[in-house]
C-alpha cells in the first residue's frame, strides 16, 4: 500500500489551500513507517598495509613497473608481431570492446532517468456521446470527433537521490567493464608469450631428440658389425634396436606438439590453423632483471586490472545501497501538461479549447510487504560479495608475485647445478673420444657418454622455459603494463 498525494493542478486552482497542506502534512508524518534499521555491510577492504609480505617480496631487488609492451623484454621480433596481432584481432578482445559499449549505453539510460521527460501526444477518435453523462446537448446522443493535442512532461526531483545513485552505480560499472578488458588484453598476452616460450623449447628439444635418435641408431649399426665379427651377441643388438621406437616416437610427439602450439597461436591471434605455418623457431633472449616495484601492495592497486575492477564493482555496489535506501523515502514527480482539448475540430486549437496542468505528486511507501528491505538487503550482501572478491583478489596477485619470485629464484639454482652436471658429462664425453682415439675404447661408450650430456642439455632447457615463463607471469601479475600510474593514484 503507498500513500500518494496529487498537487491539484494549478490551471485549476492558483492557491494552495488548508486541505491540501494537510494531506502533505500527513505524509510526511508517515515517512518511516517502512525502515531500513539492522541492515548493513558487514565486509571491508583489506588494510595493504597490514598485510604481511614476507621475505621473497621484502627482500626483492627494484626494478621498474613494467610496461604495456614488457614482452619485447624477449628480443624477438616474431613475438612482437604475434602480441601486437593477437590484441587487435581476437573475438574475446572485441567482445570486451563491445561489453563497454552496453555498459556506456545502460549509463545514459540511467542518466536520462535524472532527466526531465518531456512527450506529446495527439489523438482523435470519433465518439457517440451518450444522453445519460455530463455531456451536454447538441454533442450528447450523437457521433462526433473527440480531440486533443497536448505536450506533457514529467521531472522526478529525486530528493534522496535514487536516481542520481543507480546511475553513478551504471558509470562504476562501465569502469569495470573497462578494466575487464585491459585483462582480457593481458591475458591474451600471458597465452601469446607462455606459448611462444613453449613452442622455443619444443624446437630445442627436437634437436636434441634428433641428436639422441642418430646416436641409437649408430650404436645400432655398430653392434649390427660387431655381431657379424662374432663381437657381439643378438641380445646386446636386441636391446639396442628395441629402445629405437621410442625414440622415433619421441620425435613424433615433439612435431605434435609444434604443430598444436602454432595452432593455438594462431587462433590467439584472430586467425585460422593455416596462419601456424608461417611461425617460425623462435629466437627468445631474455637479459631482463628480476625484482620488484617499489612501494608494492599500494601501486598494484591501480595497476592490475582484475584489482581495479573489483574496486569499481565495490563502489558500484556502494551506490546501489544508497539508491536502495532512498526508496524507502518519499517520491516527489513535477507532473504537467499543455495544450488543446475540443469536441468536433472547430475551435479546438483556440483559447477556448486551452487545456493544462501543473503540480507535484509525492507517493510514500507504508506497506510493500517487505520488498524494500529486501532489496536493501540483497544490495547489501551484493556489496560485502563485492569487497571480499576485491580482498580475495588482492591476495591472490599478492601469492602470484611472491610464487613467481621464488619459482625465479629456484630456477636460477636448478640450473646453476644443472650447468655443473652438464660440464661433468661432457668432461665425460670428451674423454671417452680422447680414450676411442687412442684405442683405449670402442666408439659405443662414447657414443653412451654423450647420452648423458644430450639429457642434462634437455633438463636445460626445461630450466630456461621455466625462467622465461615464471618473468611472463611476474609481469603479468605486476599488471602488466596496461594500467598506468594515473590509475594508480585513484
Amino acid at each position: 500500500m503507498f500513500l500518494t498525494a496529487t498537487m491539484t493542478p494549478l490551471f485549476s486552482h492558483p492557491r494552495f489551500d488548508a486541505t491540501r497542506w494537510a494531506v502533505w502534512g500527513l505524509a510526511v508524518l508517515l515517512n518511516g513507517c517502512i525502515s531500513a534499521k539492522g541492515i548493513a555491510p558487514t565486509s571491508q577492504p583489506l588494510a595493504q598495509d597490514k598485510l604481511a609480505l614476507g621475505k621473497t617480496i621484502e627482500e626483492a631487488s627494484a626494478i621498474a613497473w613494467p610496461t604495456e609492451h614488457w614482452w619485447q623484454a624477449y628480443q624477438d621480433t616474431q613475438l612482437d608481431k604475434l602480441v601486437e596481432k593477437s590484441l587487435h584481432e581476437h573475438p574475446d578482445l572485441k567482445k570486451a570492446s563491445a561489453r563497454i559499449a552496453l555498459s556506456t549505453a545502460i549509463a545514459e539510460q540511467a542518466h536520462a532517468s535524472t532527466l526531465p521527460n518531456i512527450g506529446g501526444k495527439v489523438s482523435s477518435s470519433r465518439e457517440r456521446f451518450t444522453e445519460l453523462s455530463f455531456i451536454p446537448k447538441p454533442w450528447a446522443g450523437r457521433f462526433n470527433w473527440n480531440n486533443q493535442a497536448t505536450v506533457d512532461m514529467s521531472y522526478n526531483l529525486d530528493l534522496w537521490k535514487q536516481q542520481k545513485s543507480a546511475w553513478l552505480a551504471a558509470l562504476d560499472e562501465t569502469h569495470v567493464a573497462e578494466a575487464e578488458m585491459q585483462q582480457v588484453k593481458i591475458e591474451l598476452t600471458a597465452a601469446m608469450v607462455k606459448s611462444y616460450i613453449r613452442l622455443a623449447a619444443e624446437y630445442q628439444w627436437r634437436d636434441l631428440a634428433e641428436e639422441e635418435l642418430d646416436d641409437l641408431r649408430h650404436e645400432i649399426s655398430i653392434a649390427k658389425k660387431a655381431l657379424a665379427a662374432g663381437l657381439n651377441t643378438q641380445l646386446n643388438l636386441s636391446r639396442l634396436e628395441a629402445r629405437l621406437p621410442a625414440a622415433q616416437n619421441k620425435l613424433v610427439q615433439i612435431e605434435l606438439h609444434l604443430t598444436l602450439l602454432k595452432n593455438q597461436m594462431a587462433a590467439l591471434s584472430g586467425d585460422g590453423p593455416g596462419a601456424g605455418e608461417g611461425i617460425t623457431r623462435p629466437t627468445l633472449h631474455l637479459s631482463a632483471s628480476i625484482g620488484l616495484p617499489d612501494q608494492l601492495p599500494a601501486n598494484l592497486i591501480g595497476r592490475r586490472p582484475d584489482i581495479v575492477a573489483a574496486r569499481w564493482r565495490v563502489q558500484a555496489a556502494q551506490k546501489h545501497i544508497q539508491s536502495a535506501k532512498a526508496a524507502f523515502y518519499p517520491n516527489i514527480n513535477l507532473l504537467g501538461y499543455i495544450g488543446f482539448q475540443a469536441l468536433a475540430f472547430s475551435g479546438l486549437f483556440s483559447s477556448a479549447g486551452l487545456v493544462g496542468n501543473l503540480g507535484p505528486a509525492m507517493s510514500l511507501p507504508i506497506f510493500d510487504g517487505g520488498k524494500r528491505r529486501a532489496n536493501l538487503s540483497a544490495e547489501t550482501a551484493m556489496y560485502d560479495m563485492a569487497v571480499e572478491d576485491y580482498n580475495a583478489t588482492i591476495l591472490k596477485a599478492l601469492e602470484g608475485i611472491s610464487n613467481q619470485l621464488s619459482v625465479l629464484n629456484t630456477v636460477v639454482t636448478e640450473t646453476d647445478n644443472t650447468q655443473q652436471a652438464l660440464e661433468k658429462s661432457e668432461q665425460a664425453h670428451r674423454l671417452a673420444l680422447k680414450n676411442y682415439r687412442a684405442g683405449l675404447s670402442n666408439l659405443i661408450e662414447s657414443l653412451q657418454t654423450n647420452e648423458l650430456v644430450l639429457q642434462q642439455k634437455s633438463i636445460l632447457v626445461g630450466h630456461e622455459a621455466v625462467r622465461l615463463e615464471a618473468y611472463a607471469a611476474l609481469m603479468l601479475a605486476l599488471g602488466g603494463g596496461v594500467m598506468d600510474a594515473e590509475h594508480a593514484a585513484h
